[in-house]
C-alpha cells in the first residue's frame, strides 16, 4: 500500500495491493470465498471496485445492482463502527454522483462477524439481514461420488470417460494460457446463442463472468492460482482454477468447459477436488455462493453440500 494514501481516498485494485490485502484478510477466521485479493482484483472491472483505508481498515467498494455498495466488511484495523459510517458516507457520494437514490450497504459479511456487526448496526440504526450463502464440500465426497445421492453426477462423469479420449494436466499458462482463453470465448459464445430470453436476460453477466475468465487465466502466475485442464484428443475441453483460502480449504474460482462434451463439467469438476486434495491435503473445497441465482442454487445443491456458510448485508434504515 502507498504509504502516502490518505484515510478516504478512493483507489484501484492492483497487483501491487496484494499483500495489504491479504494481511487484512488475514484477519478473517472464516472467510468467504469472495474474501480474498484474487476475487477483488478480477472482479475490479465488471464491479466497478475502489478502495481505501480508514481506521486501518481496508474498505471496498464496488457496484451492485444498480448502486454503489460496501463489498465485503472493513477488515484489518480498528473502530469498526466509524469506519463503517464513513464507507457509507463515500457510498452515499458515489450513488449521489450517479443520480442514484440508495440506502447504503455493505454486503458479505461473513458469519464469523455477525456478532460484531449485529453491534454495529444496533450502533448505527442499520439493519443486518440474509445475503447469501458459500457452498462447501467435502473434496471426499466430490472425489468419491458414492450412493444413490451422487448418482447423476457418477454417472456424466463415467459417461464422459468411456466416451472420450481425454487426458488431465496441471495448468500452466505458458503451455495452457492462449488455448484457455480461446475456450473461454467459445463458451461466451455457445452462451450467447442460446434459444429463448436466457441469453438476453443474463447477457451482461455472461460478458462480466468471460471478462472475469480471461483475467484470472491472463494472470494466474501473478496472482499463484492454481488448477486443472482437461483434454481430449489432444484439445484442451475444460478449465478450473482456484486458491486456497485456508490451509484445509480450497475455492473453486473458475470452471469453464466446452458444452458440447457430454460429462465434461461432472467430470473435472471430480478431477479438480482430488487435484487440491493430493496438492495440499484440503479436506474441504469452496465453490462460491450462488449469485441468487435459482439455476446455480439448485447445482450447487445437487453436489450435496457438507455446510452452508451464510453472508450478511449491513444496510442503512
Amino acid at each position: 500500500m502507498d504509504s502516502l494514501q490518505k484515510d478516504g481516498e478512493l483507489r484501484e485494485v492492483l497487483l501491487s495491493d496484494c499483500a495489504f490485502f491479504e494481511k487484512a484478510f488475514s484477519s478473517v477466521p472464516e472467510p468467504l470465498a469472495d474474501t480474498t485479493f484474487t476475487m477483488r482484483f478480477i472482479w475490479a472491472g465488471p464491479l466497478k471496485h475502489a478502495w481505501t483505508v480508514i481506521n486501518g481498515n481496508l474498505c471496498v467498494f464496488g457496484y451492485d445492482k444498480g448502486r454503489y455498495v460496501v463489498w465485503g466488511p472493513p477488515v484489518g484495523g480498528a473502530k469498526l463502527s466509524d469506519t463503517i459510517a464513513g464507507c457509507f458516507e463515500i457510498v452515499e457520494k458515489l450513488n449521489a454522483a450517479g443520480g442514484v437514490n440508495a440506502n447504503p450497504a455493505a454486503i458479505y459479511v461473513p458469519e464469523c462477524l455477525r456478532s460484531e456487526y449485529e453491534a454495529v448496526a444496533e450502533k448505527l440504526g442499520c439493519s443486518l439481514d440474509y445475503w447469501t450463502q458459500d457452498y462447501i464440500y467435502k473434496t471426499k465426497d466430490l472425489i468419491e461420488l458414492k450412493g444413490p445421492k451422487f448418482d447423476s453426477k457418477r454417472n456424466k462423469a463415467n459417461f464422459f470417460m468411456k466416451n472420450y479420449d481425454y487426458g488431465v494436466e496441471e495448468f500452466n499458462f505458458d503451455k495452457h494460457g492462449s488455448e484457455c482463453l480461446a475456450l473461454v470465448d467459445l463458451w461466451r459464445e455457445q452462451k450467447e446463442g442460446m434459444e429463448g430470453s436466457s441469453a438476453d436476460l443474463w447477457r451482461y453477466e455472461i460478458g462480466a463472468e468471460t471478462e472475469v475468465a480471461r483475467t484470472l487465466i491472463g494472470f494466474s502466475r501473478e496472482l499463484g492460482v492454481r488448477g486443472i485442464v482437461l483434454k481430449v484428443e489432444g484439445r484442451i475441453v475444460g478449465v478450473s482454477l482456484g486458491e486456497h483460502l485456508t490451509p484445509n480449504m480450497c475455492s473453486n474460482i473458475i470452471e469453464k468447459t466446452n458444452p458440447a462434451i457430454n460429462g465434461a463439467s461432472q467430470f473435472i469438476f471430480r478431477e479438480f477436488s482430488g487435484y487440491w486434495s493430493r496438492l495440499s491435503g484440503c479436506e474441504f473445497l469452496n465453490a462460491q455462493d450462488d449469485f441468487g441465482v435459482d439455476y446455480l442454487k439448485r447445482v450447487k445443491l445437487s453436489y450435496h453440500p457438507a455446510k452452508l456458510l451464510k453472508s450478511y448485508c449491513l444496510e442503512k434504515k
